[in-house]
């Protein structure tokens, strides 16, 4: 009688690139996918593979094999090769929350397109699983989850559960997100090796499966066994079918199958127990001893991490949201140019990728990808915004006005300093010699004297701005209807404060000769800067002798002293794992002179800079040396610091705007040590037991201290764009720019941020040295310090840390007519306590998508205005208040009404149900009700909510 069955899942996890550069590693992948193909031909015994749960393996072995293309999507449909959900098996932590849900909605759109998609949450191998994992899957169709960290087993006759939410008796359990959404979890108990290598002799087979077999019933919740019948870049194991007749003549009480995760998951779900653990949320390996969290990848070459940040940020932020304004006003959506983004961006997010966890040519080639996705998104998003400035009226402006257009992509209403580049008058190349016409115009430019132009809005009103002379500079256009058109411009930039734009809008400015009928603007805004000090009407920034500061908040009192101190540690460790030196102390900048001085004051920004020359450790010992050679586990290396040191120069510049609340931090380390990490210190002193991080759509609440299991000297952590602290009635927030890592410090409530971290080797498995890993050379990191009343999430802080990272989109325009108006909200939401996420067409219609989610812990609403589709009158607009057309150069709210009549309904009176409930898969949904012009979706805690807004 069969008692128990044995699923035995073939596969291979595919790491693209790892101890190996993609190239290498793609050879390899050719060799298993042929294999397979043959192995299928010959064995009808032989089931399924499953592809690692990624569609990507796909596309690189058809690179190499296009004329086998034909069977590759005939075994797909036929269920035996198991493709998706994922488009690539992302670092969950270490790319954006839009990054994570592209990557599995592009995974299973291409899989279904090649012929089935395994509707499995396939996470073997990631360093820690997002909270959020559970609710983003299952918008997805997919209810059940496979993983190999983060939860501790304990075994079912376990009576004591330390741990709580992240412990499990059994390798099947619940898994919970924030909002409550919960699927089917399926812990690697084994390792996804646990069925690698079966043999075929029956006396091996004997003691092979004697062992395997009690192994997975010590945590098995029911009679089918899970068995994972490969590894890393695992070979084929062709003669499996042999082996599996083998295992059921010595042990005929077991049923040996070779499955598929989703039969195994079906058989499973037939006897699951009533009685499973629940864990909840972000699974961190919070309840183990700490060693093996590999959380440090985070701070691995910070130099992806940043590129990174750029380029999601880009894509997610910029590049679409303008195409989707650009659409509603009449153009064309680029899709298909920015999925080829998407994807050239998504390449570089596997874990041993983002992590900064191989070696270093993968790395190198990490870095074209992100030149290559981020060229793709800077030009569409700079056509998408200068079609828009073409459409924008800007007759408003008197003659000889040089018109710019602002945007704000940021989703939520947006304040501060502006960059644009103004063209004052271009000369177009004739056929004079080129060289020959600059000396022409260069005496002139040189003597052209900036006091006599200004920036005005759009209603002719000065602005406070600053121009700077760029110089006599080449550009050139590129027109549609003939070549290209080249010149020389007398180029400024004018940097100006702009007031709050809507959060996706535009508004339009000029450079304008400041003649008769204009006055100068001498207002300072209350910015003041002298000496060491810097300050505003909000906040106040002195820095001391060591180049350490203190920040007055002005609005509640607070002082917070001691800030930006830098602390520097030696590192033994790897690229996985920090290791300091064993009874080393830490170097900081305490008492450490520095230079100090006002490096900008204008009235949109003062700054100061503040300079250090360190002398640090120039490295480890050669003990470090033999230890990486031997392998000499990292928890074990005895090596330190040399006595020989080198001059670190760091330039710190502090950055506060007109009207802030918040300073800039832009720290420039010129980095000539090895084996090291920097970080900058922010003690607090504020009384807390815990901090909030931004992780995968949600704000993480964790604790300080850590559990009584951890016993690693750091408890460093994951973020995304930001990590904060409060008492409830006052907090400091942190944002960052590609910076991942944090430590919260029960000393002084302190954050500290990771700046660099230098390490000689990549660790795991093997001796494979990463000279390139040291991050030797000049690194500019970027941070935002804004101080806040109450936690991140109640005072609306989440909002200036999450806009940090986006850029501002200025484009220069002419003087024209136009059917856009010189300021437009171009798409109006709001919704207390929610964050946007996205603003796209969708992959398959012409349906807007626009994402947000909640970052509180109470249910909200969504309300969202109707849009102006394109056909609609684009002049009779109403801005997000209701107090008038937002292109009415009436101020006053009652004769704006009363000079342009406004029918709200007008505009989607040809759509039937113009808005509805959707998912990250833009699925249509539920029709949402409106009411008085705003369409409504509640939204509860931790809830991710996409609205879909169909076109006429």
């Amino acid at each position: 009688m069969k008692t128990k069955t044995a699923h035995v899942i073939a596969h291979s996890h595919w790491d693209r690139e790892w101890y190996l550069p993609f190239e290498t590693h793609r050879l390899q992948l050719v060799q298993l996918m042929d294999d397979l193909i043959e192995t299928f031909r010959d064995d009808p015994d032989f089931g399924s593979f499953h592809l690692d749960g990624q569609y990507i393996v796909l596309e690189d072995y058809l690179a190499v094999r296009p004329g086998r293309e034909a069977e590759v999507r005939e075994l797909v449909r036929q269920g035996r090769l198991v493709v998706g959900p994922w488009y690539i098996l992302q670092d969950e932590f270490l790319v954006s929350s839009e990054a994570n849900a592209r990557n599995l909605l592009i995974g299973i759109k291409a899989s279904e397109k090649f012929g089935g998609v395994a509707r499995i949450g396939y996470f073997p191998d990631s360093f820690g699983n997002m909270g959020q994992a559970p609710q983003l899957i299952s918008q997805a169709g997919i209810t059940t989850a496979v993983y190999g960290r983060g939860v501790k087993p304990v075994g079912f006759n376990n009576e004591v559960q330390e741990g709580g939410e992240h412990t499990s008796r059994f390798s099947e359990m619940h898994w919970e997100s924030p909002d409550g959404t919960r699927v089917l979890a399926i812990l690697f108990a084994g390792w996804y090796n646990n069925g690698v290598e079966i043999p075929v002799e029956q006396e091996a087979a004997r003691e092979y499966w004697q062992r395997k077999l009690a192994d997975a019933e010590t945590f098995a919740s029911t009679d089918q066994l899970l068995f994972m019948n490969g590894c890393d870049h695992q070979p084929l194991q062709k003669d499996l079918s042999e082996a599996l007749r083998t295992a059921a003549e010595i042990r005929p009480d077991v049923e040996f199958r070779q499955s598929s995760l989703p039969q195994y998951v079906a058989a499973l779900e037939a006897e699951l127990p009533g009685n499973l653990d629940v864990v909840k949320g972000e699974l961190r390996s919070q309840f183990t001893d700490g060693w093996i969290t590999l959380v440090n990848t985070a701070s691995a070459r910070v130099y992806i991490k940043q590129a990174n940040a750029r380029v999601q940020t880009l894509l997610e932020k910029v590049a679409e949201p303008l195409s989707a304004m650009a659409m509603l006003a009449g153009a064309a959506y680029p899709r298909e140019e920015l999925l080829y983004a998407w994807k050239t961006l998504l390449q570089n997010h596997p874990h041993d990728s983002i992590c900064g966890c191989s070696v270093d040519e993968v790395h190198r080639e990490m870095m074209t990808r992100f030149a290559k996705a981020g060229q793709v998104a800077e030009a569409v998003a700079r056509r998408s915004a200068e079609w828009l400035a073409a459409q924008v009226d800007t007759s408003g402006f008197r003659e000889g006005s040089r018109p710019f257009v602002v945007f704000n992509t940021s989703g939520h209403a947006r304040g501060g300093v502006v960059k644009a580049a103004v063209d004052l008058e271009r000369f177009y190349f004739d056929h004079r010699q080129p060289h020959e016409r600059y000396g022409e115009l260069e005496p002139a430019f040189e003597s052209l004297s900036l006091d006599d132009w200004i920036v005005v809005d759009e209603a002719g009103r000065q602005v406070p701005a600053e121009l700077r002379k760029v110089g006599l500079e080449f550009g050139y256009d590129l027109p549609d209807d003939r070549f290209r058109q080249p010149y020389w411009a007398y180029r400024v930039e004018a940097e100006l404060h702009a007031e709050p734009l809507p959060g996706i809008g535009y508004r339009t400015y000029a450079v304008v000769p400041s003649g008769v009928g204009t006055v100068a603007l001498h207002d300072s805004g209350g910015l003041a800067a002298s000496g060491r000090v810097i300050e505003n009407g909000q906040v106040r920034i002195e820095v001391a002798e060591d180049g350490s500061f203190t920040l007055t908040d002005k609005g509640n009192g607070r002082v917070y002293a001691g800030l930006g101190v830098y602390e520097d540690t030696g590192d033994i460790g790897n690229e996985y794992m920090y290791r300091q030196p064993d009874g080393e102390q830490p170097l900081t900048t305490r008492e450490l002179q520095a230079e100090v001085r006002v490096a900008e004051h204008t009235a949109v920004r003062a700054v100061l800079e503040i300079v250090h020359r360190w002398q640090l450790p120039a490295g480890a010992d050669e003990t470090l040396d033999r230890e990486v050679a031997s392998m000499v586990p990292f928890r074990c290396r005895k090596s330190r610091r040399v006595e020989e040191t080198a001059e670190v120069k760091i330039v710190t510049r502090l950055a506060l705007e007109r009207g802030s609340r918040s300073v800039a931090i832009s720290s420039t380390v010129d980095n000539t040590v090895r084996d090291h990490r920097i970080r900058m210190l922010f003690p607090t002193g504020l009384a807390a037991d815990a901090v909030t991080a931004d992780s995968i759509y949600e704000l993480a609440r964790r604790p300080i201290k850590p559990e009584s299991a951890w016993t690693n000297p750091s408890n460093a952590q994951h973020q995304n764009a930001f990590v904060s602290i409060s008492d409830g009635s006052a907090g400091l927030t942190v944002a960052n720019i590609g910076l991942n890592e944090y430590e919260a410090l029960e000393e002084g409530s302190t954050l500290a941020v990771t700046l660099l971290r230098g390490t000689r080797e990549l660790g795991d498995w093997g001796v494979f040295p990463t000279p390139e890993a040291q991050c030797l050379g000049v690194h500019t990191l970027e941070m935002k310090l804004i101080v806040h009343d109450g936690d991140v999430a109640e005072s609306g802080a989440f909002v200036e840390a999450y806009q940090f990272p986006v850029p501002w989109t200025a484009v220069q325009t002419g003087e024209h007519g136009g059917a856009l108006p010189a300021s437009r909200e171009m798409v109006a939401w709001h919704g207390e306590g929610l964050a946007f996420s996205a603003l796209k067409a969708g992959e398959d219609s012409d349906d807007l998508f626009l994402r947000v989610f909640n970052v509180k812990g109470e249910e909200t609403a969504l309300k969202v205005k109707s849009i102006l589709l394109e056909g609609a009158d684009l002049s009779e607009g109403m801005s997000m208040d209701g107090t008038g057309p937002s292109g009415c150069r009436n101020h006053d709210a009652a004769a704006c009404a009363a000079d342009i009549p406004f029918n709200e309904s007008s505009i989607m009176d040809d759509v039937d149900n113009p808005m509805y409930e959707s998912t990250i898969m833009e699925e249509v949904g539920a029709a949402l009700a409106s009411s008085q012009g705003e369409f409504i979706q509640a939204v509860g805690p931790a809830k991710i909510v996409t609205v879909g807004i169909r076109r006429p």
